[in-house]
């Protein structure tokens, strides 16, 4: 790394961008070796791992292509077939969480953990857990997959530590579906609060160094929920209904906006945001449960509309305004954590329908969040990894590619004449569709441009041919099942 004269101006080169891309690679395919049965499927989770991008789409075709496999049925075995637990790696995201994202010196509250949800979009009945619900990225009912997360969140950035899929009622009552879609049969109906206490539970019984925690208001009404973090030994900023019932220190119970009238605010910022340093008035009064607060924000462009957290510091704690305030400022991070989950890893893109697959993309996400924000530490020696063992080499010698290699057939595959014929082994591809033509024209810019070697667009116009053979068996299928219904109805 070279640095100029100035503090601000370090440098790196590509080189060392793929030092540090090694490091950590070593690093995550050692936790994978533990997880997986067998070597050779870590090496295709560390593929599957690298591969999400926002460049890529998550799905098993485009993750194969991108990490360079001649087909996409490895990818799929990882998250159907292969033999691991997404708990065990899931368990291992705590500890790399803390090695990985180290807190800055002198930070007031020190690394804490921000709990909050996400939704995954759906078409269909048929993905597992998948209900109409309030989906918090559109505010509004969707038809869709929620998990709650936790985000491990520090001075230095966030990342997710743990989650859990939410399985309505509709579908814990359900043993039909429960079997289709692969739900484990002793998992049982939780509330959302209830896994985020089993997270909490799991996180600091692992040893996280964690010293607080941060909800809305979905998990902040959750007494049971606020007790568990107590016990934990995190200090909490909690945000609740504006009509939630709080108890005061003479004894008496007033809703949370009651506050309000008797209240002095002070202008403070929560942090800094993209845009510079997020400033609201607040202030705070004694609760009638000794060492819990009632904290109140009022928004400067909107003073009209408050928001309202319980806090509470454990013995030691500065409970003090200023104290509070930063935690409740630290929970918008794990709101980060969810965009960049799906626009950059896309979390939210995968085509699994099991229970088990959607955890298991939902671990390698995480770990694909991990992994991005241990090679930026590498880069800026924020953490120092070992040197990698030289890993054997995945690539043989590059066969001459010849001229009928980068040929591309422009016929269209047949379709059957009656239902029931079998479909013929060696099918041709489908006609060239416009999605098709643009992906060619693309890879006919790079190469003419010397974007991309002879060898590189010779294996894209392979995957090309797979799409269209794919698509040709998929209509010949399709073409059967008409074909015969319209027999039997005949």
């Amino acid at each position: 790394m070279d640095q100029d004269g100035h503090d601000t101006a370090a440098l790196v080169s590509i080189g060392d961008v793929a030092e540090g891309t090694a490091r950590v690679d070593a690093q995550v395919l050692a936790v994978l070796g533990e997880v997986m049965a067998q070597r050779r499927s870590a090496r295709v989770a560390l593929d599957y791992v690298a591969a999400l991008s926002p460049s890529v789409r998550a799905n098993c075709w485009s993750l194969a292509e991108s990490a360079g496999h001649e087909g996409w049925g490895r990818m799929q075995a990882l998250l159907g077939s292969y033999r691991w637990d997404f708990k065990d790696l899931r368990a291992k995201l705590g500890a790399l969480a803390a090695a990985w994202v180290p807190d800055a010196e002198g930070d007031l509250v020190g690394p804490g953990l921000a709990v909050d949800e996400t939704a995954q979009l759906k078409h269909g009945e048929q993905t597992a857990c998948v209900a109409p619900q309030h989906a918090g990225c559109t505010g509004k009912v969707e038809n869709c997959v929620t998990t709650v997360f936790s985000a491990y969140v520090t001075a230095a950035g966030q990342v997710w530590v743990d989650f859990d899929v939410y399985m309505p009622k509709r579908w814990a009552e359900d043993q039909e579906r429960r079997d289709a879609a692969g739900i484990p049969t002793d998992l049982e109906f939780a509330t959302k609060p209830q896994l985020a206490m089993r997270q909490i539970e799991r996180l600091t019984a692992a040893g996280l160094p964690a010293g607080w925690v941060a909800f809305d208001e979905v998990y902040g009404r959750s007494e049971a929920l606020r007790k568990t973090a107590a016990r934990a030994g995190l200090a909490y900023a909690a945000i609740i209904p504006c009509d939630y019932a709080v108890s005061t220190p003479a004894g008496t119970t007033i809703r949370a906006e009651q506050a309000v009238a008797d209240a002095v605010f002070e202008r403070r910022p929560a942090g800094n945001g993209s845009k510079g340093p997020r400033y609201a008035d607040w202030a705070m009064t004694a609760t009638g449960i000794h060492g819990q607060y009632l904290l109140i924000r009022r928004l400067l462009s909107r003073p009209d509309q408050h928001t309202f957290y319980l806090c509470w510091a454990p013995p030691g704690r500065p409970a003090t305004m200023t104290y509070f305030i930063t935690i409740a400022g630290r929970r918008w991070p794990v709101e980060e954590t969810f965009k960049t989950g799906k626009d950059t890893f896309g979390w939210d893109q995968s085509q699994t329908r099991t229970f088990n697959g959607i955890c298991r993309h939902t671990a390698l996400a995480a770990l694909a969040q991990l992994r991005a924000a241990a090679i930026r530490a590498t880069l800026t020696t924020t953490i120092e990894l070992p040197d990698p063992d030289p890993m054997p080499s995945r690539t043989t010698p590059d066969d001459p590619i010849n001229d009928p290699d980068l040929h591309i057939p422009l016929g269209d595959a047949p379709v059957p004449d009656r239902g029931g014929k079998p479909c013929p082994p060696g099918i041709a591809a489908i006609k060239l569709s416009i999605a098709e033509t643009g992906r060619l024209t693309r890879l006919a810019t790079q190469y003419t441009t010397g974007l991309i070697s002879r060898t590189r667009l010779a294996f894209a116009l392979r995957w090309s041919q797979r799409r269209r053979r794919h698509q040709a068996i998929a209509r010949w299928h399709h073409y059967n099942t008409r074909l015969l219904a319209a027999a039997r109805s005949g």
